[in-house]
C-alpha cells in the first residue's frame, strides 16, 4: 500500500511539472501569434499607404480589407496614423499578455518593441 502511495505521489509531481511546462509553451505560441499579426499589420499599413499616399485614415477594418488574415489578429489597434508615420500594436491572449508595437517615424525608421521585457515572446524589449 505504501508503494502505491509513493508511485501516486511521483506521478502527481511529474504531472505538475508537465502542466507548468505546457502552459509556458502555450503562452509562447500566443505571443508568436500576436507578433505575426503585428508584422502582417505593418505590411498591410504599407500597402494602405501605396493606395492612399498617406497612413492617415487607416483603421483595423481597412487593414483587414488589405490583409484578410488580420481578422483574427489579437487586439490589433492603430494608435497613430498620420500622413507619414504610424504606430500599431497587438497584444497576446496568453496568461501573461505581451504587447508588440511597431512604430514608423516620419523619416522612415521602423522600430519594433514589446513589453513587458524578458517574458514569453518578448526578449529585451525589441524583436
Amino acid at each position: 500500500m505504501i508503494e502505491l502511495l509513493v508511485v501516486l505521489i511521483i506521478i502527481g509531481l511529474l504531472a505538475a511539472i508537465a502542466i507548468a511546462s505546457f502552459t509556458g509553451q502555450q503562452d509562447k505560441a500566443h505571443d508568436a501569434e500576436a507578433k505575426v499579426a503585428a508584422r502582417s499589420a505593418q505590411i498591410a499599413m504599407e500597402t494602405y499607404y501605396v493606395d492612399h499616399r498617406s497612413y492617415s485614415g487607416a483603421t483595423p477594418a481597412e487593414l483587414e480589407a488589405v490583409q484578410p488574415s488580420l481578422q483574427n489578429a489579437p487586439n490589433l489597434t492603430i494608435n497613430v496614423a498620420t500622413i507619414n508615420q504610424y504606430e500599431l500594436e497587438t497584444s497576446s491572449v496568453s496568461t501573461k499578455p505581451v504587447v508588440f508595437t511597431i512604430q514608423r517615424s516620419p523619416n522612415g525608421t521602423v522600430t519594433r518593441t514589446c513589453a513587458p521585457a524578458n517574458t514569453g515572446g518578448c526578449g529585451n524589449s525589441t524583436w
